[in-house]
């Protein structure tokens, strides 16, 4: 019953509701259903269910289960109905005041006053240590919250649960209910409660006129420097100038800039708030030290590329940032991030400047990635300790030629000292420009006047990586090098087949015309060729049969027939169309590729057989739906595919996607025609299932003709399938 109720107060069909309601099976179902309409607000229903002759619910059932839920969602005339029940009236206190606390977190404002004016068990307006309160407080409930203070009776305490609602009132930012905790005229709540909590609080998210009002507080006002500073350090992360002007300049306990180290200031420059870093810095009394916490604060400022910061960080008149901080890490930063103007500032800091070559060159490592061409510059022409081109064997010039910054690769290999070498790292520049195609870096490292790169480091990867890419310019340098050129047969072959695969046609001609050491078109056992094929790339000789035909396989699959035709028209070692067992033709067929279909059906030598793989090709093309495809495996002059293998798969596959037109061809193959009734009728069931009223039709008729079914049992059938689909479809 209780179901049908809920669906009908749903849809708002009372008639039925009462019906319901009128005579309920037990008194349980009753006080349920009690519970039900009271939520949805239906007085009516709620004195029905009271008055009923046979189990009638009691108000205060449950201990007052329907009045919570009437409260909660505000629902008033249910409310009066259930305190003004002749019998058994539910108690405004009742579950220790629970409906009042779900009233004043909903801000139902009149079910508040009607609880607390209640003649009989009134709620208490501090039930539950003030959690009416709290819950209005959250909220911003103001009238509500008012009205709990000013109760003549159990009135809330401001200050309940060691100051819960003033600090939920400061986390919502509901000034005036936080004005009226603090000045409540008993138990007021206490400004500096949980040892700054609310100010911390309303530091972080940038309450100015709640900071005042705490600090000002006629009794335990908040001191600006709890919590060791806490509220200034949220305030200066948050940006909140104002706010941390306010705590600095308070009259009774001012926060302390330099507290915790100057924990305040790296949180300020660390989100890039400039002003209250010029704020920390200058303060009146106990201004923070520029070189706090090690010096993060001007490696955050580095970071961000913020040049005012750095600027007074460094120029600070008193306990000045070191440049050359944490091993030159704000240097490695900023070089980082490109930021010209900072690197400059700590290059040239006057006291304790950056290192340049600090931890081992990183900074121009990083410089060199981001293809920042000043920083190099500068870096390489510092002063004092400049950093070395050839640091950490080479690093910086691989990530510059993996980025293709052709102005950073010349800046280091023609830097005056310690200059990079070209063959750095086995050639792995080389290596990295070659796959990436930067023509010019490539250019560069192979011509180097000296320690050229050689073009067939690392056994001629830098070429296998440029043909893969297809990069022709990058070959044809590699290959024509003055001195070690590459090889175009280097790893047996491994950059011809990168080549064929991609279709990459002038590598491919330049690696099998190089006049040294060229590519054999058959290298690997033809594997080129294979991948050639697959990408249907038709201009690269080789063994047409090689590794048993693979390469047809993988050209029938992917219906590249121009590619099939030569391989099976080869004047030598000719594919066969039926190699594999008839593999290409399955994959032929599974793709719906007809023109290669009926290329391997007719090739003149060793053709493939419709029925290979006792009928896969014809289960493939009729899953796939390809109608023609399936219509020649079956018509194929020699080995046609049976209709019947596999106990009639492929008629399964066709009456599950409801082909008609395929279907009829498997149950009419002139030779080994399908069963209607293959694999117990699995193939009536996925008609019917899938809603394919003429496919099941058809099916049906074959079964009546092979096994004989009475007219009125296949009328029948007809009548429960035709059912089953139109539910279906609804």
């Amino acid at each position: 019953m209780l179901s049908v109720l809920g669906r009908a107060l749903k849809h708002n069909k009372l008639d039925v509701a009462f019906d319901l309601v009128s005579k309920p099976a037990s008194l349980e179902e009753s006080q349920e259903a009690l519970v039900l309409v009271s939520q949805s607000g239906h007085a009516d229903l709620a004195r029905c269910l009271m008055q009923a002759p046979q189990f009638a619910a009691p108000a205060n059932g449950r201990d007052g289960e329907a009045l919570v839920a009437a409260a909660a969602t505000g629902q008033i005339e249910v409310m009066r109905t259930l305190l003004d029940a002749p019998r058994h009236a539910a108690h405004a206190d009742c579950r220790d005041g629970e409906a009042l606390v779900a009233a004043a977190q909903g801000g139902h404002f009149e079910i508040v006053q009607i609880l607390l004016d209640a003649p009989r068990h009134a709620a208490h307006a501090d039930c539950r240590d003030g959690e009416a309160l709290v819950c209005a407080a959250q909220g911003g409930h103001f009238e509500i919250v008012k009205i709990l203070l000013d109760a003549p009776r159990h009135a809330a305490h401001a200050d309940c649960s060691d100051g819960e609602a003033l600090v939920c009132a400061v986390q919502g930012g509901h000034i005036e209910i936080v004005r009226i905790l603090l000045n409540a005229p008993q138990h007021p709540a206490h400004a500096d409660c949980r040892d700054g909590e609310p100010l911390v609080n309303a530091a972080q998210d940038g309450y100015i006129k709640i900071v005042r009002i705490l600090l000002d507080a006629p009794q335990h006002p908040a001191h600006a420097d709890c919590r060791d500073q806490e509220a200034l350090i949220r305030a200066a992360q948050g940006g909140h100038i104002e706010i941390v002007r306010i705590l600095m300049d308070d009259p009774h306990h001012p926060a302390h800039a330099d507290y915790r180290y100057g924990e305040a200031l790296e949180l300020a420059s660390e989100c890039d708030q400039t002003e209250v870093v010029r704020m920390l810095l200058n303060a009146a009394q106990h201004p923070a030290p520029a070189d706090s916490q090690c010096g993060w604060a001007l490696i955050y400022a580095a970071v961000r590329g913020n040049i005012e910061v750095d600027r007074m960080l460094l120029g600070a008149p008193q306990d000045a940032a070191h440049a050359d901080c944490e091993d030159g890490e704000a240097l490695v930063f900023a070089a980082t991030g490109g930021h010209d103007e900072v690197v400059r500032m700590l290059l040239d800091a006057p006291l304790h400047p950056a290192h340049a070559d600090c931890r081992d060159g990183w900074a121009l490592v990083e410089a060199a990635e981001g293809g920042h061409d000043e920083v190099v510059r500068m870096l390489l022409d510092a002063r004092e300790h400049p950093a070395h081109a050839d640091c950490k064997d080479g690093l910086a010039l691989v990530k510059a030629a993996e980025g293709g910054h052709d102005e950073v690769v010349r800046m280091l290999l023609d830097a005056l000292q310690h200059p990079a070498h070209a063959d750095c790292k086995d050639g792995l520049a080389l290596v990295k420009a070659a796959g990436d195609g930067h023509d010019e870096v490539v250019r560069m490292l192979l011509g180097a006047p000296q320690d050229a790169a050689h073009a067939d480091c690392e056994d001629g990867e830098a070429l296998v990586v440029a043909a893969t890419g297809g990069h022709d310019e990058v070959v044809r340098m590699l290959l024509d090098a003055p001195l070690h050129p590459a090889h175009a047969d280097c790893r047996d072959g491994w950059a011809l087949v990168e080549a064929a695969e991609g279709g990459h046609d002038e590598v491919v001609r330049m690696l099998l015309d190089a006049p040294l050491h060229p590519a054999h078109a058959d290298c690997r056992d033809g594997w080129a060729l294979v991948e050639a094929a697959e990408g249907g790339h038709d201009e690269h000789p080789a063994h047409a049969d090689c590794k048993d035909g693979l390469a047809l396989v993988k050209a029938a699959g992917d219906g590249h027939d121009e590619v099939a035709r030569m391989l099976l028209g080869a004047p030598q070692d000719a594919a066969h169309a039926d190699c594999e067992d008839g593999e290409a033709l399955v994959v032929a067929a599974r793709g719906g590729h007809f023109k290669v279909v009926h290329m391997l059906l007719d090739a003149p030598q060793h053709p493939a057989h419709a029925d290979c793989q006792d009928g896969l090709a014809l289960v493939e093309a009729a899953g796939g739906g390809h109608d023609e495809v399936v219509r020649m495996l079956l018509d194929a002059p020699q080995h046609p595919a049976r209709a019947n293998r596999r106990d009639g798969e492929a008629l399964v596959r066709a009456a599950r996607t409801g082909n008609m037109q395929m279907v009829c061809m498997l149950l009419n193959a002139p030779q080994h025609p399908a069963h209607a009734h293959c694999q117990n009728g699995l193939a009536l069931v996925k008609a019917a299932g899938g809603g394919h009223f003429e496919v099941t039709n058809m099916l049906l008729d074959a079964l009546q003709h092979l096994i004989k079914l009475s007219p009125a049992c296949i009328a029948q059938m007809r009548n429960v399938l035709g059912l089953e689909m139109e539910m279906e479809q609804h």
